[in-house]
């Protein structure tokens, strides 16, 4: 080589191999240090397993409660919603199973990224509870079961943290991210990485019910028209 010029990629050194930080690689992998089949697979559940994988400890059991609580409140993905409508088409267009599922993957992404966003001053309330509730986490048509849920999730989050929430009451996502909020679950990556795997076997579930091909499955209508000749005359 020339040493008329020198680039980066020949003055900096580079490491020789990529370093695992979570799974350790071999035929009896390890979640950071926690044997898969030995230990986790006997004694641990997929809260476990989820909690290990992305904080890097075992949750204690209130954790473990109130995460499976903000999983749950997650899960539902309807079909009228663009992860799972872009899913359900996939399938009738005739995507194999593997691009239905990073298509649904990448919708919920995106889909959790927006709601981090509509709900930043929520999130930023819950910091202080000063004030009043931000219009974005607000249910002002809560139902009479919505608002009993409510209420057993503020006891249940005033014995997990000490703090609960608001008398008025909130959305559903709203509570979910609150009580990520709470268990310290907040980097951009994790909480989309999170929401996103919270939601897609509802995803996946309701696009098995597409058929490739199957157009008649989708409500497609096309608009009324009439014909024109070229001289503009209707025949």
């Amino acid at each position: 080589m020339s040493d008329a010029y020198i680039g980066p990629f020949d003055r900096e050194p580079w490491p020789e191999q990529l370093v695992a930080h979570v799974v350790s690689p071999g035929p009896e992998p390890r979640i950071h240090g926690y044997d898969v089949a030995g230990d986790l697979a006997r004694f641990g559940g997929i809260a476990d397993l989820a909690w290990l994988t992305l904080r890097g400890d075992l949750p204690t059991a209130d954790q473990r409660a109130a995460f499976e609580v903000a999983v749950v409140l997650l899960a539902p993905t309807h079909i009228g919603q663009a992860p799972a409508h872009a899913a359900f088409l996939s399938r009738i267009a005739g995507a194999l199973p593997s691009a239905t599922v990073a298509i649904g993957a990448v919708g919920l992404g995106e889909l959790s990224r927006h709601e981090r966003t509509e709900l930043a001053p929520w999130l930023a309330w819950l910091e202080t509870t000063e004030g009043e509730v931000p219009s974005c986490a607000r249910a002002d048509d809560a139902s009479p079961d919505a608002r009993a849920a409510q209420a057993w999730l503020d006891d249940q989050m005033r014995g997990w943290f000490g703090r609960g929430l608001p008398a008025q009451p909130v959305t559903r996502i709203a509570c979910a991210h609150a009580l990520l909020y709470r268990l310290g679950i907040r980097g951009p990556l994790v909480v989309d990485a999170l929401c996103t795997w919270a939601r897609l076997l509802a995803v996946a579930a309701e696009a098995q019910f597409a058929r490739a091909g199957a157009i008649r499955l989708y409500p497609a209508r096309l608009p009324d028209f009439q014909y024109v000749d070229d001289r503009g005359a209707q025949p």
